[in-house]
């Protein structure tokens, strides 16, 4: 089963491995540079070197559950490996004076998205407890 967010490529990965298959897939949108939602219901392809795999409609949202906000740095690789060099031993990587893992965002070590990811991560309420 091929299962993940909406418009990542899903379908896209399945028909370059299966090109039979032929799924319907979208173009990337102009306005976030992101795929489209485009699968709308789960379909199972035969493999034709034997198994089967499941295409499946993207997810829209997945929720963080049990993670406290100042644990959220520790589930991104790329700033856990910076945290103990930041000048702050309880620096959320937010807007700290010395923040190593802003610094890196700066410099391209740390890839913007990501870190906006984690931003929004970390000021979405509805994503603790």
């Amino acid at each position: 089963m091929v299962s993940g967010h909406s418009g990542v490529g899903k379908s896209t990965l399945i028909n370059a491995i299966v090109p039979e298959a032929n799924l319907k897939t979208g173009d990337i949108s102009n306005w976030s540079d992101k795929g489209k939602h485009t699968t709308t219901f789960a379909e199972m392809i035969h493999l034709p070197f034997g198994g089967k795999l499941i295409d499946t409609p993207g997810i829209r949202e997945l929720g963080i559950v049990n993670i406290e906000k100042q644990e959220l740095c520790h589930f991104f690789p790329e700033m856990r490996a910076r945290l103990n060099q930041c000048k702050f031993n309880n620096c959320v990587h937010i807007n700290e004076p010395g923040c190593v893992v802003i610094e890196a965002v700066e410099e391209g070590l740390i890839s913007p998205t990501r870190y906006d990811s984690y931003v929004s991560m970390y000021y979405n309420e509805d994503n603790r407890n």
